[in-house]
């Protein structure tokens, strides 16, 4: 039951100090109706002063 514990707290405190370095905000029909959100998002990164990585076709697109 102790091993059990501490690797359940191990996992949390790993997961509450990892972070993710990048976001992909998907596009598609399938995926979203309103695409101003991602221009949105990205004007506010570069706003900022954080390079923004923007991805053309990712998903096998036209």
């Amino acid at each position: 039951m102790l091993k059990q514990v501490i690797i359940l707290l191990s996992f949390s405190l790993i997961s509450i100090f990892s972070y993710g370095s990048y976001i992909i905000i998907p596009m598609g029909e399938d995926n979203q109706s309103n695409h101003l959100k991602a221009y949105g998002i990205a004007y506010w990164v570069l706003q900022n002063d954080i390079e923004v990585d923007w991805l053309l076709n990712y998903d096998g697109g036209s």
